[in-house]
């Protein structure tokens, strides 16, 4: 079974899942012909459409316990006293930024329970999840912003928001991004993270990534608060989201930094020109010997799923040629860099990993069923495996599952190889089910199994074996 070599086997590594130059080239000499510009794959975003004239989002208060006295008269009254930059009144000609404050009915508001939270309350401390549940009053903070106010307004609306929430000892609902959040949650991730004029706006959106036709959708919720676009990339391998994520909020906040796509929807993205430093931290590169930080994609318009934001979209597709996955990859690449994982070597016949392969597959055929129905993020379920390497050995890697089709398990593999230069992370491979070493299952509720060979080798690597 095994080749006479040591296989390799991969470390669990970046799988230990949470749920951005190219040089133009020189202009032609007078007697070279003239080419046809790029074409975007789609419609072009149109750029009046770009920056919004005016905002509206919202957050609603909801309050646990019964209010004491006129809530909205007491929201307007701290609105005049220490957020007068919010207190205008929207005018013809002279827009001013305005917030209208009233009461919910409760008829108005949908249930709250524990399945609603595991979705939407990862950020409401564990203490307030009952109280929540609970509420039946609720506040709405209606912000009406005009885009060249976007910035200030938007900080001083999260400002508000947060303190007339803890007066009133009640839990915010972003009703933008789709988030319950408890007051010293907000204040954590929508107040605190403020260092210069502009947010850093991964602490002001979300990211829904959900199965579509076999790969993953990504799309932004919450870009309306700053007059911009959401963001949806199609067709992304499940093993590739973080990664794409990283150039995801670079293209967010160059957008929200003044970077504009031309006109035929070219998008130059530089992600040494953000300017925040924690995204900046965010976006550093993998492998800097081999990132030029920079390169091309396209803004096309995007199409609209159920449960997209009601905002206009705008989706990055990536220019080359082959599969989806090949121009993601390259893209990533420059940006990011290329850099295969960490491996360490493994005997043949190893008593310990044999053990653990022979209890993977038996637990395997248990989660069968749940793979049969479809998994939803967070649930995910990898599994290693062994690949054939350039030089006839095996290198053994995890592979996000997809499918199961009688014996055999298909998905993206979730690594990069070190000696396998036929595959990269996301290519699309398939193993059998007497194949599989170990595996790994997050199950719906964050909880983790397996991944017991990577905790044996990681062992022997700290013993010096």
């Amino acid at each position: 079974m095994f080749p006479p070599r040591a296989p390799v086997a991969r470390l669990l590594g970046v799988l230990l899942f949470s749920l951005t130059a190219l040089a133009h080239a020189a202009g032609p000499s007078p007697k070279a012909p003239t080419t046809a510009s790029p074409k975007a794959p789609g419609t072009p975003f149109p750029q009046e459409v770009l920056h919004a004239s005016e905002l509206f989002y919202s957050v609603l208060l909801f309050h646990p316990a019964e209010p004491k006295g006129n809530v909205v008269a007491s929201a307007n009254a701290l609105l005049a006293a220490k957020y007068r930059e919010l207190s205008g009144a929207w005018k013809p000609g002279a827009p001013a930024p305005e917030v209208v404050i009233e009461a919910v009915p409760w008829d108005k508001l949908d249930p709250i329970n524990e399945e609603h939270l595991r979705y939407f309350g990862g950020k409401v401390e564990p203490e307030d999840r009952k109280r929540l549940m609970g509420a039946k009053h609720a506040t709405a903070l209606n912000f009406h912003i005009p885009f060249a106010k976007r910035h200030e307004s938007l900080l001083a609306a999260m400002r508000f928001a947060h303190q007339f929430a803890t007066e009133q000892k009640a839990i915010l609902w972003d009703a933008e991004t789709r988030e319950y959040f408890s007051p010293k949650r907000w204040k954590e991730t929508r107040v605190d993270g403020w260092t210069g004029a502009v947010p850093s706006l991964p602490s002001h959106i979300t990211m829904h990534v959900y199965a579509d036709g076999g790969a993953q959708r990504m799309v932004t919720l919450g870009m309306v608060k700053l007059g911009l676009p959401d963001l949806v990339v199609e067709q992304v391998p499940g093993s590739m989201t973080t990664e794409m994520g990283k150039l995801v909020n670079a293209v967010a906040q160059l957008l929200t930094e003044g970077l504009e796509p031309a006109k035929n929807g070219e998008l130059t993205v530089d992600v040494t020109r953000v300017k925040d430093a924690r995204v900046q931290r965010m976006v550093t590169a993998d492998d800097p010997k081999t990132a030029r930080r920079n390169t091309k994609l396209w803004a096309i318009e995007g199409r609209r799923d159920n449960g997209d934001p009601e905002n206009p979209l705008l989706e990055i597709t990536f220019p080359g040629s082959g599969s989806a996955h090949e121009r993601q990859l390259a893209a990533l690449d420059a940006l990011f860099g290329k850099k295969p994982d960490n491996i360490t070597a493994a005997p043949p016949g190893d008593p310990e990993l044999e053990a653990v392969a022979r209890k993977a597959r038996a637990r395997l055929n248990e989660l069968r069923p749940r793979i049969a129905k479809g998994l939803h993020p967070p649930e995910v379920l990898l599994v290693k495996a062994g690949f054939r390497t350039d030089d006839d050995n095996l290198e053994y890697m995890w592979m996000e599952v997809v499918t199961w089709e009688k014996d055999r398990l298909k998905g993206t593999l979730a690594n990069e190889p070190f000696n396998v230069s036929r595959l990269r992370r996301g290519s699309p491979v398939d193993v059998a089910e007497s194949e599989v070493q170990d595996y790994l299952y997050m199950s719906p509720n964050g909880t983790r199994e397996g991944g017991e060979s990577s905790t044996i080798l990681m062992r022997r690597e700290q013993q010096g074996r």
